[in-house]
């Protein structure tokens, strides 16, 4: 393989220790696992041909990530996985806004980190960029893209060189395709301070001469021909996402645009470029089990990626139950309804959340 509604309170948050990547001083213990509930058997397994819209306008494409017009340019070309740092201290972020399919897990403590996927993107300061994890690498594999991180974990690292993954590594190319921003650096440290650039990204794949074809796996959805909610009689006003019991994040619902929008540490999460608040069309919740890795001083996790399990769906103000499926590293993750059928989501940004434990809707 070529190697993808605000309720009135929020937790109180941790204090956070550095440790290549921050965490708690003790890690809270695991909830006890809910019991799952059985799945359904898939009526289909290939991933499906994400549903086109009337032809677009002359030099535009459809995208097969966010089912939107794109540039043809962008959409012949294989996307970029993106490690970004998601604590307090490295915020605001740069690039996400660009974004077309965000991953948000569970690192280290209480903390979470994000990989987004990017395609069609001009962005001028993409970051604060961290370093990789295992598990991360297989939101990279979902859709073949590029993975850019800055240093790794030793599982990371041999996730990488074991999947034959595509990556630019900032500990390699700091100072060039990486760059470090220096009020950052002064002010919050170095581990805060690593960033890149879509220039930068596409000018190193081509002097490396990656292959940078459009990869026939790049999507995992279909998409609604027209905007369309899902049971009415489940309404989603507000997720509230549990990564951890010390970081409960939410996306509220905005019926004006149809967006879910992202708060974190008890305030909106935004994006620099533009000072424009992170939001979604749709927000899937994906469950699995989150163990820590044994005798990992630094409190690393184990998160199970293969295999099946449980999840939800919220858009349009709605939500659905789901399921996912992946069968090996080397195989997209795929997504199905309730009935079993390939999941089929709006035209827009999909955030991926994934956890351990039940979210909530209100």
């Amino acid at each position: 393989m070529r190697k993808i509604l605000i309720i009135a309170a929020f937790a109180m948050i941790l204090a956070f220790v550095a440790c290549g990547g921050s965490r708690d001083d003790e890690l809270a213990p695991t909830p006890p696992v809910a019991t799952p509930r059985p799945l359904p058997t898939p009526v289909a397994t290939p991933v499906p041909t994400p549903t086109l819209p009337p032809s677009p306008p002359y030099g535009m494409a459809v995208s097969a990530l966010t089912g939107n017009y794109i540039s043809l340019e962008a959409a012949a070309r294989r996307p970029f996985a993106v490690v970004f740092n998601n604590e307090q201290r490295g915020m605001p972020q740069g690039g996400l806004v660009q974004a077309d399919i965000i991953y948000e897990v569970i690192a280290e403590g209480s903390i979470t980190r994000i990989v987004a996927i990017f395609q069609d993107f001009d962005a001028e300061m993409i970051g604060p960029i961290r370093s990789t994890r295992h598990y991360f690498t297989y939101f990279a594999m979902n859709h073949d893209a590029v993975m850019v991180h800055h240093g790794g974990s030793p599982t990371g690292y041999s996730s990488i060189r074991n999947h034959g993954i595509t990556s630019i590594d900032g500990m390699v190319y700091d100072g060039s395709t990486i760059w470090r921003d220096a009020e950052r650096r002064q002010q919050r440290g170095l581990e805060h301070s690593s960033f890149t650039s879509a220039q930068n990204l596409l000018g190193h794949a081509d002097s490396r001469n990656f292959d940078m074809a459009v990869p026939e796996n790049i999507s995992a959805f279909a998409f609604f021909d027209e905007p369309t909610a899902l049971d009415p009689l489940n309404l989603a006003n507000t997720v509230i996402v549990p990564h951890h019991n010390a970081n409960i994040m939410q996306f509220v619902f905005d019926s004006e645009t149809n967006l879910y929008y992202k708060y974190i540490f008890n305030s909106p999460h935004m994006d620099f470029l533009g000072e424009q608040h992170l939001s979604a069309t749709n927000v899937i919740i994906q469950i699995t089990d989150i163990s820590h890795i044994q005798g990992d001083e630094a409190g690393r996790r184990h998160v199970r990626m293969i295999g099946s399990g449980r999840g939800y769906l919220a858009t349009h103000g709605t939500f659905a139950p789901i399921t996912w499926i992946r069968d090996s590293a080397d195989t997209p993750t795929r997504w199905y309804d309730e009935s079993g059928t390939p999941l089929v989501v709006n035209r827009g940004r999909t955030w991926i959340s994934v956890i351990q434990h039940e979210p909530t809707f209100e």
